[in-house]
């Protein structure tokens, strides 16, 4: 076991690591993205629907659309839109270097299960919050897609820059059956704050910044509360299968009644959880 570090040892070294990162390997590699890539004829909606698939390139491309140089920091919050500002061509380029990074292995350090484990995660949490806002007309459906797909981005991080104390972390919480996000505390990081971090380096949009940074404490944010709770409530649901608790504990209903979620259309949603992770199943087979 590492002996765990002192959250404020750890500051300095996580923040100017985290500064660093400019773009993520995709946590699936596959010869379907090189076609894509490559062929003449694809177009923007094939390459959307491809990139929906894997939360490490939705996360570039919205680092990339944010930048000053288009002259919309922080307002590129869709993958619809991102694609819009980016064009195919720059989208394509951005695709191919994540993978290449993948391939000359400078950042390939996940192993094959976290990445599995972080590839579902994101898919399966991507979909439920898309179910939920859907019957929400006060949500952008394409907005809650994306941060679903992104607002755990923070494991990711941790993953590759701090892996050493990221298997660990995972290891313990498996041993003792508790949540990853009770036991970083002890290692001195936090993947809400890495993800924060990255959020506000890389200019995102605000509610991204909020997600990132209270999804697991709604309560403490001071704004964009509905897509918090939201996604934290989308958390519990992609987490169910190690903590099936949480599903129904206070604090979650709670926080349902908030988004005036029904306790029928909650228990919709659990019940949607099995088909949905069967998919995640299938596509994660596929796109290996």
């Amino acid at each position: 076991m590492i002996s765990p570090m002192s959250t404020m040892a750890f500051d300095k070294e996580m923040y100017n690591s985290v500064s660093q990162v400019r773009i993520l390997p995709p946590l699936v590699d596959t010869r379907r993205m090189l076609e894509l890539i490559h062929a003449q004829t694809t177009s923007l909606t094939e390459l959307e629907s491809f990139i929906s698939y894997d939360s490490s390139l939705a996360a570039n491309l919205l680092m990339t659309s944010n930048k000053s140089c288009y002259g919309l920091r922080g307002q590129v919050g869709t993958l619809s839109r991102i694609l819009g500002v980016l064009g195919l061509g720059r989208a394509k380029w951005m695709c191919l270097v994540s993978l290449m990074m993948s391939w000359l292995g400078t950042e390939r350090v996940i192993s094959q299960a976290r990445r599995e484990m972080l590839w579902k995660r994101s898919f399966v949490a991507a979909k439920v919050a898309v179910e939920i806002a859907r019957k929400r007309p006060w949500v952008n459906v394409e907005e809650a897609f994306l941060l679903g797909l992104i607002y755990d981005i923070g494991w990711q991080i941790m993953a590759l820059r701090f892996n050493e104390q990221f298997e660990a972390i995972f290891e313990t919480a498996e041993r003792k059956g508790v949540p990853a996000w009770w036991i970083e505390v002890c290692y001195g990081l936090s993947h809400a704050e890495i993800g924060r971090y990255l959020a506000v380096k890389r200019a995102f949009p605000e509610s991204f910044k909020a997600v990132a940074a209270f999804h697991h404490f709604p309560e403490r944010s001071d704004s964009f509360q509905t897509e918090v709770t939201l996604i934290c409530l989308v958390d519990v649901l992609a987490h169910s299968r190690e903590n099936p608790e949480a599903v129904n504990e206070d604090i979650t209903l709670s926080r349902c009644r908030r988004l005036f979620i029904s306790e029928e259309e909650w228990s919709g949603y659990q019940q949607s959880l099995e088909q949905i992770w069967r998919e995640a199943d299938l596509l994660w087979g596929l796109l290996r």
